[in-house]
């Protein structure tokens, strides 16, 4: 059903019963319920907390569920799922399948993350019960698709014409009839987004916030978490699990937080390429050296790992790091795009995360709707920058050979049908996702940089809820100013094996020491929201 803009412009943020005079609790740090451990399957012995954990959310509460890296955080949201899921086993809802548009019933509980590689990683973990994988696998979806955005028309006064965007089906006029929501890299949600949930919710809806504090927060503003951590009973997690496997990642993750200094292991590289600091211009020559030898004897897949820099810009930003990768990972022929005024070049079986998912290029061809400037034609020789490589300067010269411009009649051209052909890329470009579904992207819009790009290297920011086998992270002396803990932290927690800083120790050492979030515990940072003031007007709870 199409809403009018006056219909979408209706509800701008959250929804609250104003004869209810609301006021921000104390938080308190709840004592364990039981002192004995409980065990809630027959392979898995939960300690106090994860205990603790399960019973606040048998009985209703809503809560946050913290802990740093190898905590047990995702065990105990498994035995969370399978408990609730013995006790309310007759409620249900209705889930949109992602990717497929189709619908399945089952319990009233979701597990929601940001991204759709966040939502994988929870499939992967909480579907090792085979029970969970036959009642619950829908149940793990990201938050947009738990909200069911769709497409909506509308007509736009303005404009004087009907236009499309996407909005969630489900709000307070349609609400979620799920009774648990668990969100998973809770800190990566926004405000902004946080509204659409809030008032798509039921009231009386348990709310699990379960987070890493010590990791970034969003890039626009605070996250909910922040929110929830002052208003919530929490629930941290305390003993460290995964240090029986003599991990280094996860011991150097630990001593970052600690302020110590990282350890060197089999594990864990660091390269500091020699005395001299070099500038960002050759350390990337010689990350790309190395990633080649690296790609012949194994230790880097671009299928499995990732190189991380903490800037999209630079010689050292992810767009020059991918143009370079995807030269030697993905020889071949190569096309110029054009999408508005951008200029990129692209081939099949490019890596390429589009709207936060990983996909790859399936197929290139000219999109016959375009008018715009001509673009060079596909080529072997083309390299990632445009540039001929291996042919000489009259071959070069000719590159518009056969490229095609469709001409039109433009004056039996609607006003519409022109402003459609203005958004059109030069090229049609299909995508295959990791799940499996299939996109056409023809717009400039969808081939534009905010949504579309490749997928070799990203930045810490838009590596959240992500995890990769290897991890290579670029720390160079221009970063200084995103060279905090928080950051280390994050990128080295997204490795599963091994990990290797490509940065001097000056720069690591800064980064170990340069907080973002002041306080070392909870309490701590709990005080220091509280003393900015940031819980005034949001609300972590539909009563």
């Amino acid at each position: 059903m199409a809403l009018t803009l006056a219909e979408l412009c209706a509800k701008k943020g959250i929804i609250l019963p104003s004869a209810i005079k609301k006021t921000n609790p104390t938080i308190k740090i709840e004592e364990p319920i039981s002192q004995k451990e409980k065990t809630f399957s027959l392979d898995i012995e939960l300690d106090i907390d994860q205990s603790q954990a399960v019973e606040l959310a048998l009985a209703g509460k809503s809560f946050c569920l913290i802990g740093k890296a190898g905590t047990g955080k995702t065990t105990t949201e498994r035995e969370i799922v399978k408990a609730l899921l013995k006790n309310n086993g007759k409620s249900s809802h209705i889930f949109r399948i992602q990717g497929t548009g189709e619908r399945v019933e089952g319990p009233a509980a979701a597990v929601v993350s940001y991204t759709r590689v966040a939502t994988g990683n929870s499939k992967k973990a909480i579907c090792k019960d085979k029970e969970l994988e036959e009642k619950f696998f829908h149940n793990i979806t990201t938050i947009h698709n738990l909200l069911e955005y769709a497409p909506v028309y509308y007509w736009d006064d303005e404009k004087q014409k009907e236009t499309m965007r996407f909005i969630p089906a489900r709000d307070s006029g349609n609400p979620l009839t799920v009774k648990v929501i668990a969100f998973e890299e809770s800190s990566m949600i926004d405000l902004t987004l946080w509204e659409k949930i809030y008032d798509a919710m039921m009231h009386g809806t348990q709310c699990i916030f379960i987070g890493d504090i010590n990791q970034l927060p969003p890039v626009f503003g605070p996250s909910i978490l922040n929110y929830a951590l002052v208003q919530l009973p929490i629930v941290e997690l305390r003993t460290v699990y995964r240090q029986k496997f003599n991990s280094t990642v996860l011991k150097n993750a630990h001593n970052i937080l600690e302020g110590k200094s990282l350890e060197v292991a089999p594990d864990f590289k660091i390269i500091e390429g020699g005395e001299k600091q070099h500038g960002q211009v050759i350390t990337c020559l010689l990350l790309m050296n190395s990633l080649q030898k690296w790609l012949k004897d194994g230790t880097y897949d671009p299928k499995e790992d990732i190189i991380l820099s903490p800037f999209n810009v630079g010689a050292l930003g992810t767009e020059n790091l991918n143009n370079h990768i995807a030269g030697f990972v993905n020889p071949g022929e190569v096309f110029e795009i054009i999408a508005g005024i951008r200029k990129f070049y692209l081939a099949v079986g490019d890596r390429i995360m589009y709207a936060k998912q990983v996909g790859t290029v399936t197929c290139i061809r000219k999109n016959g709707l375009y008018s715009g400037k001509a673009t060079k034609p596909p080529s072997f020789h083309m390299n990632r920058f445009g540039k001929m490589v291996g042919v000489d300067e009259l071959d070069e010269m000719d590159t518009e050979e056969d490229s095609v411009v469709v001409e039109y009649d433009l004056e039996y051209l609607t006003a519409e049908q022109l402003k459609e052909l203005t958004h059109q890329a030069s090229h049609v470009v299909e995508i295959e996702l990791e799940t499996g579904e299939t996109l056409t992207l023809s717009k400039a819009g969808d081939l534009g940089a905010g949504n579309f790009s490749l997928g070799y290297a990203l930045t810490v920011h838009k590596s959240q809820g992500s995890e990769w086998r290897h991890v290579i992270i670029v720390l160079h002396k221009d970063h200084s100013v995103m060279a905090f803990n928080e950051l280390l932290y994050t990128a080295v927690t997204r490795a599963a094996e091994r990990i290797t800083i490509v940065a001097k120790k000056f720069m690591l050492d800064k980064a170990i020491a340069t907080r973002r979030l002041k306080g070392d515990t909870i309490r701590e940072k709990v005080e220091f929201f509280n003393s900015n003031k940031m819980v005034e007007g949001i609300f972590c709870r539909k009563e």
